[in-house]
This record gives structure tokens, C-alpha cells and sequence, in this order.
């Protein structure tokens, strides 16, 4: 698999605030870019669980710790696909 290098260049004086050295602070802007992209339906589970370097399984249970669901069905769409089950 192909990766493409990312930098992000910050003030020293956040990861301070934050307590978090380099290694800290990526791991968390990784869960928490995979967590909002998995929400907004931009990446699937799989693609974000390898966002945020987690199996899926680790990654199901940060979505339950983190009150997202993992299916989330509109209800005017779960109520369509049941209809075709009732037909």
C-alpha cells in the first residue's frame, strides 16, 4: 500500500497544554479525524480503523465509548428497506 507523508506543524506550547508529547498528540488526531470521518459517512469502518491504526474491533469499541453508532439508518430509509421484507 502506497502512504503519502502528512505534516502538520503546531506550537510547541499546545502539546504542553495539552500533555501530550508528539507521539501522543498524533495518536489522538488520528482516532479523533477517523472517528468524525466514520461519522460523516466519508470513510467506511475498515478505512477508519486503519485511519486511526486500530483493528476493527478496537476501533467498534471506540465508536461505543464515543456514543457513535455503527449503523446509523436514517428511519425514513430503514422504514423503506423493511417494506420491501413486508411485500
Amino acid at each position: 500500500m502506497k502512504t503519502i507523508e502528512v505534516k502538520l506543524n503546531i506550537a510547541e506550547n499546545i502539546l504542553i497544554s495539552l500533555n501530550q508529547n508528539v507521539e501522543e498528540f498524533e495518536k489522538h488526531l488520528r482516532l479523533s479525524s477517523a472517528l468524525e470521518l466514520f461519522k460523516s459517512h466519508k470513510l467506511s469502518l475498515g478505512k477508519a480503523a486503519e485511519l486511526a491504526k486500530m483493528s476493527r474491533r478496537d476501533f467498534m469499541a471506540e465508536l461505543n465509548k464515543h456514543k457513535i453508532p455503527i449503523i446509523d439508518y436514517p428511519p425514513e430509509e430503514l422504514e423503506k428497506e423493511l417494506e420491501i421484507f413486508e411485500t
